[in-house]
């Protein structure tokens, strides 16, 4: 299912809470800050038969040790999109660069 996801799926999310499970840490809920297309990080040659890369910004609720880790993440239903889960998706955390240095950042990124 993954593979399938593209930026257009997220953008609903903006603003909205979804909540991340990596076996054995506790359930971390994260926002979805933004959504940034990749396009130089696409493969040569494959524009517009593959996905243009993104990544998704997240802003945890709350103080936590994570920096990466793959687990399940749970996206709310929001309009006409229903609940869905993602499974073995992979979250890195990122600097504060400029933002609120007492919330923890995280990345979602898709190749």
């Amino acid at each position: 299912m993954l593979d399938t996801l593209s930026c257009e799926d997220f953008a609903p999310l903006i603003g909205h809470s979804c909540r991340f499970q990596a076996h054995p840490l506790p359930e971390l809920e994260l926002k979805v800050q933004s959504i940034r297309q990749k396009p130089l990080s696409q493969v040569p040659g494959r524009e517009g038969v593959e996905r243009t890369p993104f990544v998704v910004e997240l802003v945890a609720a709350s103080q936590t040790d994570l920096v990466d880790a793959v687990g399940r993440l749970s996206l709310p239903a929001v309009g006409a999109l229903p609940e869905r889960t993602l499974d073995n998706v992979w979250i890195s955390r990122t600097g504060a660069m400029g933002r609120d240095r007492s919330h923890c950042y995280f990345q979602l990124p898709f190749n």
